[in-house]
This record gives structure tokens, sequence and C-alpha cells, in this order.
């Protein structure tokens, strides 16, 4: 993983790149959540769990582009197809690329909640609550009880949302709220995309 820090710009390039007409892109998918994963760095603790959890994705998802196989995983489209086809969505012996990515999905639903909350949160309101309610909202129906209590108590070191945004590296707060709106609308088209696509094939619950 890069070292260098969050950047909100970079982010919103990468995701534009990932949707062409519906088809999302495997390699620009994996790049542009590899400059998601330093978010949850600024979150701070209480999702580093997370953080472990997407590094270690993003670095199967990477295997599989690199693997003789690399052109059945261009985009999630066809990686979809070709381990339904083959019967390896629920492969034992290594984690498929569908339930790996499920795992980056359900995320992806909590940062494009977290970033158009965070747009439209009055200016006073506290990270703690704006990152609570996101959570509890997405990502929390995943995760069991401990799970959850753990990040209710730590949501209360986070920054505040002045300072947060000041983290995100744009130039002012205006264009950082818009940038935030942009980038979780696309974050929305490609969970909408890959939502229906997973439902389609009765993937959404694969353990």
């Amino acid at each position: 993983m890069a070292t260098e820090e969050f950047n909100l710009e970079k982010l919103d390039r990468l995701f534009s790149k990932c949707n062409e007409g519906g088809v999302i892109m495997m390699d620009a998918y994996v790049d542009a959540y590899e400059e998601l994963s330093k978010l949850f760095s600024i979150l701070g603790s209480v999702f580093g769990f997370v953080t472990a959890d997407v590094v270690e994705k993003i670095g199967i998802l990477r295997e599989y582009r690199r693997s003789e196989i690399s052109e059945k995983y261009v985009t999630i489209q066809s990686m979809i197809q070709h381990e339904v086809e083959t019967n390896t969505t629920n492969n034992k012996k290594k984690a498929s690329g569908a339930r790996t990515l499920l795992r980056l999905h359900r995320a992806l639903e909590f940062t494009a909640r977290l970033m158009k909350d965070l747009k439209v949160a009055d200016e006073h309101e506290k990270m703690s609550h704006i990152t609570k309610t996101a959570y509890d909202d997405t990502l929390a129906h995943f995760h069991p009880w401990l799970i959850r209590k753990g990040v209710h108590v730590a949501v209360y070191t986070l920054p505040s949302r002045k300072h947060f945004l000041e983290k995100l590296k744009v130039d002012d707060h205006e264009k950082a709220k818009d940038l935030l709106a942009k980038v979780s609308d696309l974050q929305k088209d490609i969970h909408c995309i890959t939502e229906e696509l997973y439902a389609k094939e009765k993937l959404l619950d694969l353990p």
C-alpha cells in the first residue's frame, strides 16, 4: 500500500474510471479502493480492523488480475460470470473473487453514506455522530455485537468535522463538500450495480 496521505481529488479521478456504462472495471475499482483505504486511516484506530481487511482483499483481487486466468477478472461482471459458471464463488481452498469483493462492496456503502452525510452536516455537528449514524445504517449490519459496541465507543476519539475536512487535502471546504457529494454519488452508482449483480446470482450472503 502507498504511504502518501488520502487525497479526495485523486479518489474522485479514480472512481470516475470505474464505471464504463454500467460495467465495473476491476483494475480501476481496486486502484480507487486502495486510495479509499487511506480514509479509514484518517478515521483512526476505530476502523483499524476495516483497514487491515481492505488491504488483504485488495491484495487477493490483484493476485487474480496477475493470474493465468486474469482475463476472467477484467470486470466485476466477467468475474462473477466466470465464478458462477465454474462453481467457485464459495471456494473453500482459496477466497473467491466474489467473496473477496463482497467485503469491499459492503464497506463501500458505508463510505458513500459517510461522505454524503459529511457534505450535508451542520458545520458544528460532531464527527462521532456523523460516523456512528453512517456505520449503524450500513456496515454495522454485517458485524457482530462486540465490534459494533467497540465502534460506538471509539468514534468519540474522532477529530472535529472541521479538522477532518482539512485532512482531505482540498483547497477549501466548499470545494471539499462538492467533491464529497460527487464521490459519494460515484460510489453509490457502483454499489447499486454490484448489489444488483450479486442479488441476481444470489451471492449477497456468501460466508
